[in-house]
């Protein structure tokens, strides 16, 4: 099928270059540059986790097939402007209209699966992170909310219309959901769930007792995430045009772009916390943790000033399904990119959970 597809993409066929021909290269050219980019950050952050740390877990496999949906809507947007995406409805053929229409109806379940299968790589991640029982069960509660919500957009995606057949010609007998209600609906869960999943660390990035500098770089990582929000409120606009002008196939042009950015931008924003080893390695001195004095101490909290003792941080800690980094006693300093040695003092039971987070934090952010 792309054998037949990208020769008229890349040379377009009599008349692409008119009537609105050239707004559907466009969007092909956005939605190919924000997919090659999402590749190429998720090829380094598959370099630092199974290249450099030999670590992998379900967050590096969910967001492995968010980025598989993300190429398939690609090849479906590639299928639309071959059969004239960014024409006027006027100038095309029925017969290219209806299949048009029908790569629009597959391609609009692949933004929705990427979408979620991002959001569940990034709750996957807070729950390696964090071992605090009220946050845990916070991000239990947003993954069931996302899994069902995700659900409904994916299957009224395939199923807007019954017989499906009347998505891509109206003069079939049946019916249809409101495209309009759908599609606002399902980007109003998306925008309320991205926020969600921005502020949701915030309170215990900014509890723990680490440096200043090190505490607001680590709070700038996860805002990253506001960058989704931002591309969400964009597509309304375009999502509103494509559900109220008639001219699909030259309306359809702006939503297809600006749903290849939120999903594309919201892989990129996961995956870009993991670069942290690969920019170590290359300029040790910019994430240097030589600065480890400067961590404070709870002041309520108790300890053993008259030994300290260095942990041993087990490869695979059970409790948490967390991949950190073991230090034995009496190994020399650790490379720059594996993380950091740490030594702590013996504390008392109530300071596990924020102890905990902070190796976790240190290592991974």
């Amino acid at each position: 099928m792309m054998d037949e597809v990208l020769p008229h993409v890349l040379f377009p066929r009599d008349g692409d270059g008119d009537n609105g021909g050239s707004r559907g290269q466009q969007a092909l050219v956005v939605t190919a540059v924000l997919t090659a980019m999402s590749i190429a950050i998720f090829g380094m952050r598959m370099y630092a986790r199974v290249g450099l740390l030999k670590l992998v877990g379900r967050e590096d496999y969910t967001i492995s097939f968010s980025l598989v949906l993300a190429i398939v809507y690609l090849a479906l947007v590639a299928a639309q402007v071959h059969f004239g995406l960014g024409k006027h409805n006027a100038d095309i053929s029925d017969h290219d209209l209806k299949q048009q229409l029908k790569r629009l109806w597959a391609a609009i379940p692949m933004y929705n699966g990427s979408l979620a299968f991002t959001k569940f790589s990034i709750l996957f991640q807070y729950l390696r992170i964090f071992p605090d029982p009220r946050f845990r069960t916070a991000c239990h509660v947003v993954l069931a909310i996302v899994a069902t919500y995700s659900t409904w957009a994916v299957v009224s995606g395939y199923l807007n219309c019954v017989p499906i057949a009347r998505f891509w010609d109206r003069s079939i007998p049946g019916s249809c959901l409101s495209f309009e209600f759908v599609w606002f609906f399902n980007a109003s869960m998306n925008i309320a769930t991205d926020l969600t999943l921005l502020i949701l660390p915030m309170p215990l990035l900014s509890q723990l007792q680490l440096p200043r500098l090190q505490k607001l770089a680590l709070m700038g990582v996860f805002a990253i995430g506001g960058l989704v929000v931002i591309t969400s409120i964009l597509r309304l606009s375009s999502i509103r045009a494509a559900t109220r002008n008639p001219d699909t196939s030259y309306i359809n042009t702006g939503a297809a772009f600006w749903t290849a950015a939120e999903c594309n931008v919201a892989i990129i924003c996961a995956c870009l916390p993991f670069l942290r080893p690969i920019v170590s390695r290359l300029f040790p001195k910019f994430l240097s943790t030589d600065n480890s004095k400067g961590y404070t101490r709870n002041p309520t909290l108790t300890a053993s000033r008259s030994q300290t003792n260095r942990l041993q941080l087990h490869s695979q800690e059970r409790d948490y399904g967390m991949c950190t980094i073991d230090v034995q006693p009496g190994d020399g300093k650790p490379d720059a990119f594996k993380g950091i040695e740490v030594t702590t003092e013996m504390y008392q039971e109530s300071s596990k959970y924020e102890s905990t987070s902070q190796r976790r934090l240190v290592m991974e952010a």
